[in-house]
Formats: structure tokens, sequence, C-alpha cells
């Protein structure tokens, strides 16, 4: 990292899982910080490294443009998950994204870009959450300009802050775990704290070689469901009883929680359109290895990562 005080960064998304823990290695490692917010959050308040807050969104050209202005660096991290129709995925993820960099082009046309992206914008034709990350990965080769960027594109993510794993660890320690996969299906994992530590990184080198990254915990060909439900076992000391979730079982649920969330108007992440994600065999990470480009290597196998999400489930009465 160049020198103590290396600049100004504007990152979207700090309020989120990843968001929030790149905030806090961004701080550390000097950066001033300073986030996009609809209002004020507590976490946000860090003592030691006190962050700027710009109250607004992506949908407000004039908060976009105090966000940016004068920053050394941009981390789009903002996005969604979860939404109601395909049209709010593409709005949010890609509509976003182009608009963060308009304002970016106005107000800070040198800035180096880092926008984290998703593994599944590699299988575009999965989803419409998966269309739109590739979506917003053109918007960022078409409107980045002559600055500095690359696009992260994670796999499963976990960590302290973590909500969406929260029913698998419950399960393994109840003894009882169903999955959804294909027989033979691998993924990818990444700790959020290797994450967050790989983007300081890059914010922190002179050369960005690429421009698109899969990123992952390295472990050669990713992980099977045996291997997981193996790491999760031994979180509890036990040995779950497991069985895979075949489609034709899994799609009826996933249409109710759908019928569920168009009555609510509460969208939930399983839905009709994230089968296709969730039986998909093939989410393991590939490409150029960042670690072999920047100084960083990730600190959590998945054994260790499991245990250190544990550790924060438990300190926060979730388990």
């Amino acid at each position: 990292m160049p020198g103590p005080h290396p600049g100004i960064v504007a990152l979207t998304g700090a309020t989120g899982f990843v968001g929030a823990e790149t905030a806090r290695h961004l701080a550390r490692a000097g950066w001033r910080v300073r986030i996009l917010t609809r209002r004020m959050p507590q976490a946000a308040l860090m003592p030691d490294h006190p962050l700027e807050v710009i109250l607004g969104d992506l949908d407000d050209h004039a908060s976009l443009l105090r966000l940016v202005t004068g920053c050394d660096a941009i981390v789009h991290s903002a996005g969604l998950v979860r939404a109601l129709t395909p049209h709010e995925f593409f709005q949010v993820n890609e509509g976003g994204t182009a608009r963060l960099l308009e304002a970016a082009a106005t107000a800070a046309p040198d800035a180096r870009f880092v926008h984290i992206s998703s593994l599944a914008a590699r299988e575009p034709q999965l989803s419409p959450y998966a269309a739109s990350k590739r979506a917003a990965e053109a918007k960022l080769a078409a409107l980045a300009g002559q600055r500095d960027w690359i696009s992260l594109r994670p796999p499963v993510v976990y960590g302290p802050g973590d909500l969406e794993l929260l029913p698998l660890f419950k399960a393994a320690k109840l003894g009882l775990l169903a999955y959804p996969a294909t027989n033979l299906a691998r993924v990818s994992t990444i700790h959020v704290g290797d994450l967050a530590a790989a983007i300081a990184a890059l914010l922190g080198s002179g050369n960005w070689p690429v421009r698109s990254v899969e990123l992952d915990d390295e472990a050669p060909r990713g992980h099977d469901w045996p291997e997981i439900l193996a790491v999760l076992g031994q979180c509890f000391h036990r040995r779950p009883l497991a069985w895979r979730l075949p489609r034709p079982l899994m799609a009826p649920i996933a249409g109710a929680v759908g019928l569920v969330s168009s009555v609510t108007r509460q969208p939930q992440v399983l839905s009709p359109h994230k089968m296709a994600e969730l039986y998909h065999p093939d989410w393991v990470a590939t490409g150029p290895r960042l670690s072999t480009r920047l100084p960083w290597v990730p600190r959590f196998n998945l054994a260790e990562g499991f245990a250190d999400t544990l550790r924060w489930y438990r300190s926060e009465a979730l388990l």
C-alpha cells in the first residue's frame, strides 16, 4: 500500500455483508472511506476509522457525484441478489453500475474502479440475476474510459456477518442436512475477509494486468458436497445425516417460495429463477490466480473459514 494515507475511496454497498467488511479493511489500510447509503448506519461509525457518509442511492445522480468527487478509487459492491422481477435485477445491477460510471466520468475520470461482480456472470443464461451481473460487466467495459478497472467474480462468499448459510449450519447442528445440487457438483468458496483483503491489495497495487478475475480460496477444483458436509460436521463434532434434493423435488418448493414472495412483496433468494443456478454442476473458479499477481493469498481454507463463521454465529447468539 503506497504510504499511510493512500487517498479517498468511494464505496457502494457498504452496509451489506461484503461491503461492510471491505470498508473495515480499506480503513485499516489507511484509506479515507466514503460510503453511499440511504440512512446513517451504526456499523459505519468506526471509532478508529470514521467513515464519510453520503446519503443517497444508485438512482440519485447528485449523491453519486458527491460520492465520487475527488476520490482516487471506487469500489462498487452494491447490487441485488434477490428481486421480485427480472427488471429489478437489471435496474440495480446493470443500471446502477452505469449510473455510477457516468458520475465517475464527470467527477472522478482517473479514479481506479473495482467492480464486485459474481461468478454467476460466467453463465448469464441461467437466471435474471446472472444475466444482470454479466450486463453490469458489459457496462463497465463500455463506460470505464481510460481509467484502470477490474471486475472481480467471487463465488459463494461466507463468513462473519453472513446469514445466508445460517440455515445450513443450523441443520448441521441438528445432524440432518438436505442440500439442492446435481450429483458430482463442485463449487468454489471464499471467506469474506479474504475477499475484502483482495480488494485492498488490488487498490494498493500499481499494476492491474487483467480485466476480470474469478477468485476463491484457491482450493484445487473447488469443493464437492461430501467435503462441504464433512467440514460442517467437524464444526459440531458429528457426522450429519445428509441427502441430496433432486431438482424435481426442489422445484415445487421454489415455486411455493416464489408465490409467497409475490403475495407478500418480499423477495427471497430461493425462487423458480434460482433453480438453474442451484443445479448448475460447475461453480469452480478458473483463470488467472490473483495470488500470482498481487501480494495477497487467502488466509482461510474451508475448515478454518467455517470455524470462524461458527464463532460469529455463536457470539451473536444465532446458534
